[in-house]
């Protein structure tokens, strides 16, 4: 009597090869990855020797639990965001975790549709960046959610009164650094144009400025800093009322506010950097296509998500009996990119500083 022929699964290979069940559907389906081509050999050449029989349908039953991860955006309009979003997913995806991504335009009812949303998803971890304005009820959300033992990362923006791992650029540095180029090109006139006052970016970047003004032993005058939003609105608007007050020169809290000041520069027929030096924030593809191309601050974003990932992982994967480690601070140091919309003050512009 004939013996029964039982059908090979993805999963009698994956223990065959001594790789992961993902990664061998990732080679028989041939989709795009990182495996390495000896390995995609030796995948394939298993499954001959198993006869494996591909079917045309991907048989779910294979994956007892796909890995996931949950990520909250507060911004899908900012390039900022975009690109830090991509990366974590990017990253997340060569340790074969799929990434839920939720945008929530920085509103707090979203978020916590959101929040809510990806906790009865049963994700693995959730990465969060805050919305600009918590209230008390999304502070409660975020307190619940480590208690329910969902591990969380906490990603560029701060939360008052949630302590947990949190990652970020330093923000008071890239402030400091931005506002020292502009003075080593012989800037005293600055203007420092942000996002809301109560938005840990914003407080962390005009820190900066404060003090690289203070060891310039230039005064720092409280009308040269404009709160907005981290919008192009924003730059325009808030340029008009800081070259009313006689500045040379301005930081903006990102690359958008900056080319809001380029549009108030075009209105009004004032050359960049002649006429009014421009640094931006966060490095973003802007920068290249503007008139001028934009010096701007980079933030580090490839490193960042990688840290992100590499941090809620570790605390995914710690043993449940251990004792867990403490919640950690991570910041990555900002650094200048030199591109054309800086210059050095020149007579006229003293003069308007002068009549500050």
């Amino acid at each position: 009597m004939g013996g029964i022929t039982l059908k090979v699964k993805v999963k009698d290979i994956a223990k065959a090869a001594g790789v992961s069940p993902t990664t061998v559907s990732l080679v028989l389906n041939n989709r795009p990855s990182r495996i390495a081509e000896d390995t995609k050999e030796h995948i394939l050449r298993v499954a001959r020797e198993m006869q494996f029989q591909k079917e045309s349908e991907i048989d779910f039953s294979e994956f007892k639990k796909v890995k996931t991860l949950g990520m909250v955006v507060p911004d899908v309009m900012s390039s900022f965001y975009h690109r830090l979003a991509e990366e974590t997913s990017r990253h997340a995806f060569y340790q074969e975790y799929t990434v839920f991504q939720c945008y929530t335009n920085d509103d707090i009812q979203c978020f916590y549709m959101a929040v809510e949303g990806l906790m009865a998803k049963n994700v693995d971890g959730i990465i969060i960046i805050p919305p600009r304005t918590m209230d008390k009820e999304n502070v409660k959300l975020l307190k619940s959610l480590q208690k329910s033992g969902v591990p969380m990362v906490l990603l560029d923006r701060a939360a008052y009164a949630v302590f947990c791992d949190f990652v970020t650029a330093d923000n008071k540095h890239g402030g400091r650094i931005a506002t020292e180029y502009l003075i080593k090109h012989g800037h005293t006139g600055i203007g420092c144009l942000v996002g809301e006052v109560n938005v840990y970016t914003s407080r962390k970047r005009v820190e900066g400025y404060r003090e690289a003004l203070a060891a310039a032993k230039i005064p720092f005058d409280k009308d040269l800093v404009y709160y907005g939003n981290y919008d192009i609105e924003s730059g325009r608007g808030g340029m008009e009322i800081l070259w009313e007050k006689g500045v040379t020169a301005v930081v903006a809290g990102n690359d958008l506010m900056a080319y809001g000041v380029y549009l108030f520069a075009k209105e009004h027929h004032l050359s960049i950097p002649g006429d009014l030096s421009v640094i931006g924030y966060d490095n973003t593809e802007l920068c290249g296509l503007m008139d001028v191309p934009l010096t701007s601050v980079d933030q580090n974003t490839d490193t960042m998500a990688s840290k992100a990932v590499e941090v809620l992982l570790r605390r995914i994967e710690e043993p449940a009996a251990d004792e867990p480690e403490p919640a950690r601070n991570y910041y990555f140091t900002p650094f200048v990119v030199e591109r054309d919309s800086v210059g050095e003050m020149n007579q006229s512009s003293a003069k308007r500083s002068e009549m500050r």
